[in-house]
C-alpha cells in the first residue's frame, strides 16, 4: 500500500498571542485586544524575520519553508509603529522597514511585505482590517510609490483614490475581495479582504432555497442566518435604546435577532417589573388573561419589528415563551390556568396574527425553553395559539425551541408541531453536530441552523471555544447559519447600567448591555461569518452516509467532544473542516480528497482572531491524505477549520 501523502504547516500561535488573548477571556469586562497579521516574502539569503511594536514583545516570524513568514503580534488598540527586520543566518540584518497601521480592539488589521532578489528596500502593503461590512471601509496603504489600486472581482469594491498610495477602501460586494497595489516596474502585492453582507430592507420576506437548505431574500440571493439572542429588547429597552441596538447589529453585519413577545419573570429593578416593557405599558389588561391583549403595548412591539425591518434586519418573535421547565420565567403556568382554554389561546393567537400578518422580516419561534408533555391540555393550547395566529392571516415561516428531557432539542422534535416547521432549529449545549446532522437528514428538507448553544457571561468557565464549536459543528453539519448569545445582550437591563451577571452559573463579570456590543464573543462570531462568506457555503454538503456523501475524514475522527466536522461540494471545488478543541497539541488525520477535481489549495483558519494560514504545498486529489493541524490557536487551544479549494490554474 503506497504511503499516504502527507502536509502538515505548524504554525503554533507564539505564547505572548495566546496569553494576552486568554486573559482577555479571564478578565471582567475586558476590551479585546488589537491583532497585526503579518505576511512576508523574503529571498534565500534571509532566514528569519522579526517584526515588534513600541511597549510590545517582538515577534519572530514563523517559516513555511517556501520564502514565506507570517505570525500575529498582539498590541492595544490605536496607531502602531510596527518595524520588521529581515535576518541573515548569523542574525544580522538584511533589510528593515516601519509600518504605520490603525489597529481595532477585536478586528485583526494585515501587512504584507516583499523584500526583492536584491534586497534592498521593502515593498508594504497595510490595510486596517481583514474582513468588513457591505458599505464599510478600509484604510489602504502601499509603499514606495507610486501606487495603482485594483480590486477583483470587479467591483466588489471602490476606492477613494486609484493612485494614491494612502487610501480608504469601500466594500461594495459581499464575498472575498483581493485589492492589489500595483507599482511601475515591480511586482505587485495583494491582501485579500472578506466583505461581510449587511441585512437590507427589502431583503424580506424570506422563503426557502428550491432545495430546502437554506433561505432565499426577496431577491433570491442566499441567506446566511447571523443572529443573535436578544430575548427582552421589547420590553427592556426604549425606543431610542432599540435603536442603537439594532444599528449596531446591522452595522457589524447581524441579520437577525431573537426576542420575546412578552417577558414573564426575567430582570430586576430598576428595569420594569415583568411583564410590563418601559413605558409601563402590560401586555394583558389583567394580569396573566390571555383574552385581555393591550393594543398600547403590542403597537410597541410592532414598532421594533419595524425598526428591525428598517436595518436589514429579520426578528424570530417568541409570542408566548414558555420557560425552562415550564418554570417561573416563562409562562406555562398561565396558558395551562382554568381561564386560558383552548377557544383562548386561538383567540389570542388570532390577535397577534392579524396585527403582525403584514410584518415581512418576522418569523415566529414556538415554545422556548421547553416541551409540553405530548397529549397534555397546555400542549393543545399552544397548538391552538399557533393556530390562531395562522388564521389571524399571519403568514410567516415558523420555527420551535423545544428542551426535550433537558437535553435541548430540534424543531422537528414536538411530533404535534413538526408538520408546522419551516426551519428547523438547533437547539443543544453539549454534541451540536449530532443534533445539526438529524436537523438536515429531517424530510422533508428544512433549512437547518443552530437556534442556541453555550452563551458568552453565562457560565464560569469563561473561555470561549466551549460555544465556539457549537457554531462550528453546526455549520459544517448541514447548517445554513447560526445565532450567538451573551447573557448581558439577551437580558438587555440597560436601566441597570454596569452590574455583574449573576444569572445561572454566570462569569460574574462586571458589564452593561452597551459594553457587551464589543465583547470577545461578538468578534469571534463575527470571524465565523466572515469565513463562511468568503466561500459558497450553501453549496456545502456535510460528509456522511444520510447525506448521500461518503465520509471525508478517514483516519483520525473522534466521537463526542473531539468529532471532526466535514463537508464538500458536489461539484468537487471545495472541502471545510473544523477540529474541535481537544487540548493545545496538534492533531493528524486523513481525509478523503479523491473527489476534489484538481489538486487543491489549504489554508488554516484561527476561528478565534479571524486569520487565514496559508499552507505551501498543493493538496492531491486523492484518497488518505495525511495532514497536521497548527497546534495552538490565538486563544491557547488547538481548534482550527480549515479549507481546501481548487482555483483555476494560470494561464
Amino acid at each position: 500500500m503506497p504511503a499516504a501523502p502527507r502536509t502538515g504547516y505548524s504554525t503554533a500561535l507564539p505564547a505572548a498571542l495566546a496569553g494576552l488573548l486568554a486573559a482577555c477571556h479571564l478578565t471582567a469586562h475586558a476590551v479585546p485586544p488589537g491583532l497585526v497579521s503579518i505576511e512576508v516574502r523574503a529571498p534565500s539569503p534571509v532566514r528569519a524575520v522579526e517584526a515588534a511594536a513600541p511597549g510590545a514583545s517582538s515577534l519572530r516570524l514563523e517559516t513555511a519553508g517556501d520564502g514565506r513568514f507570517r505570525g500575529t503580534l498582539a498590541v492595544a488598540p490605536g496607531p502602531h509603529a510596527i518595524s520588521l527586520r529581515a535576518l541573515d543566518g548569523a542574525g544580522a540584518a538584511i533589510a528593515r522597514t516601519t509600518a504605520r497601521v490603525q489597529v481595532a480592539a477585536g478586528d485583526p488589521a494585515q501587512i504584507a511585505a516583499a523584500l526583492g532578489d536584491d534586497g534592498g528596500a521593502f515593498r508594504i502593503l497595510i490595510a486596517s482590517r481583514t474582513s468588513l461590512v457591505a458599505g464599510g471601509a478600509a484604510r489602504l496603504e502601499a509603499g514606495p510609490p507610486p501606487i495603482s489600486w485594483s480590486a477583483a472581482p470587479p467591483g466588489c469594491g471602490r476606492f477613494a483614490g486609484e493612485r494614491a498610495p494612502a487610501t480608504d477602501f469601500e466594500a461594495l460586494l459581499p464575498g472575498p475581495c483581493t485589492v492589489t497595489a500595483a507599482a511601475p516596474g515591480r511586482a505587485a502585492g495583494s491582501l485579500e479582504l472578506v466583505v461581510r453582507a449587511r441585512g437590507r430592507s427589502d431583503d424580506f420576506p424570506l422563503r426557502p432555497a428550491p432545495d430546502g437548505r437554506f433561505l432565499l431574500t426577496r431577491r433570491g440571493t442566499p441567506f446566511l442566518v447571523k443572529g443573535e439572542a436578544a430575548w427582552l429588547a421589547i420590553a427592556n429597552l426604549t425606543a431610542a435604546e432599540q435603536e442603537a441596538y439594532l444599528a449596531d447589529r446591522s452595522a457589524r453585519g447581524f441579520n437577525l435577532v431573537e426576542v420575546m413577545l412578552v417577558n414573564h419573570d426575567y430582570t430586576q429593578s430598576p428595569n420594569p417589573v415583568p411583564p410590563a416593557n418601559r413605558l409601563g405599558q402590560q401586555p394583558f389588561l389583567r394580569a396573566g388573561e390571555l383574552s385581555t391583549p393591550n393594543d398600547a403595548y403590542f403597537d410597541s412591539a410592532a414598532a421594533f419589528v419595524d425598526r428591525a425591518a428598517a436595518h436589514g434586519i429579520a426578528v424570530l418573535l417568541a409570542p408566548l415563551y414558555l420557560g425552562f421547565d415550564g418554570g417561573v420565567e416563562g409562562w406555562w403556568e398561565a396558558l395551562t390556568r382554568p381561564s386560558n382554554t383552548e377557544a383562548v389561546a386561538f383567540a389570542y393567537g388570532r390577535y397577534l396574527g392579524s396585527r403582525l400578518k403584514e410584518k415581512k422580516n418576522l418569523i415566529w419561534l414556538a415554545g422556548g425553553d421547553f416541551a409540553p408533555p405530548a397529549g397534555s391540555e397546555g400542549e393543545r393550547r399552544l397548538f391552538e395559539l399557533v393556530r390562531g395566529i395562522k388564521e389571524g392571516g399571519a403568514a410567516q415561516p415558523w420555527t420551535g425551541h423545544w428542551n426535550l428531557r433537558h437535553q435541548g432539542g430540534n424543531s422537528t422534535d414536538e411530533l404535534l408541531f413538526a408538520p408546522l416547521m419551516d426551519l428547523n432549529g438547533v437547539y443543544q449545549y453539549a454534541n451540536a453536530w449530532k443534533y445539526a446532522s438529524r436537523a438536515y437528514d429531517a424530510v422533508p428538507p428544512r433549512p437547518a441552523f443552530l437556534l442556541e448553544s453555550t452563551y458568552e457571561r453565562e457560565h464560569a468557565n469563561t473561555d470561549l471555544h466551549p460555544f465556539r464549536k457549537a457554531w462550528w459543528w453546526a455549520m459544517l453539519s448541514g447548517g445554513s447559519g447560526v445565532l450567538w448569545g451573551n447573557t448581558f445582550l439577551w437580558m438587555c437591563e440597560s436601566a441597570r447600567g454596569t452590574y455583574r451577571a449573576t444569572y445561572g452559573a454566570a462569569d460574574g463579570t462586571e458589564s452593561s448591555w452597551s459594553a457587551e456590543l464589543a465583547s470577545p464573543g461578538t468578534f469571534e462570531v463575527l470571524h465565523l461569518h466572515a469565513f463562511f462568506e468568503a466561500i459558497p457555503w450553501q453549496r456545502l454538503v456535510p460528509a456522511g452516509p444520510a447525506a448521500g456523501r461518503p465520509e471525508l475524514v478517514s483516519d483520525g475522527q473522534r466521537g463526542g467532544d473531539g468529532h471532526i466536522s466535514s463537508a464538500a461540494t458536489r461539484e468537487g471545488d471545495l472541502v471545510v473542516a473544523y477540529l474541535p478543541p481537544t487540548g493545545t497539541r496538534p492533531r493528524r488525520f486523513q481525509l478523503d480528497l479523491s473527489g476534489l477535481r484538481r489538486p487543491g489549495r489549504l489554508r488554516w483558519f484561527d476561528p478565534s482572531t479571524g486569520e487565514f494560514v496559508a499552507a505551501p504545498a498543493r493538496l492531491p486529489a486523492a484518497r488518505g491524505v495525511e495532514l497536521e493541524s497548527p497546534g495552538k490557536n490565538g486563544s491557547g487551544v488547538n481548534d482550527w477549520a480549515l479549507v481546501i479549494d481548487t482555483p483555476e490554474p494560470p494561464r
